[in-house]
């Protein structure tokens, strides 16, 4: 890496490690494992996945199924873990199918990030309803 103060490569690390620099931080959140920096959001790293991912931790927002080897959000906590068929959500998450069409049922956001599941734009919302309505 190369620290935007110094200009010196260096290996990759959380803080600067010349002298000039004193210990600069290098971001807000570094992981060692991922070699991951980020100033904006807030991240934690899953053992399990062995990744860093968007949320407050395991344990607070999310935790780690053990069946479906992911993480999930807190609220799915009491999901039925299964080896079942999976369905890729948007932003690259997944859920089983059969937890996805209960879920849907009732929210229209992601259940790990929040973000809007699909187009909820007025011409598309009378087509998502009659959808959703049906398979529930």
């Amino acid at each position: 890496m190369m620290c935007m103060n110094c200009l010196k490569v260096q290996p990759v690390g959380p803080v600067c490690s010349t002298p000039f620099c004193n210990g600069l931080s290098m971001a807000k959140y570094y992981c060692s494992y991922c070699k991951f920096f980020d100033d904006e959001r807030t991240v934690y790293h899953c053992p399990f996945c062995n990744l860093c991912r968007l949320g407050q931790g395991l344990g607070i927002d999310f935790f780690h199924c053990m069946t479906c080897n992911y993480c999930l959000g807190i609220k799915l906590l009491d999901h039925e873990g299964e080896s079942a068929a999976v369905k890729a959500l948007p932003y690259g998450h997944f859920m089983h199918s059969a937890c996805f069409q209960a879920y849907a049922c009732t929210h229209y956001i992601c259940p790990i990030c929040s973000k809007s599941m699909g187009d909820m734009s007025v011409s598309d919302c009378f087509f998502i309803y009659l959808r959703l309505n049906s398979i529930c």
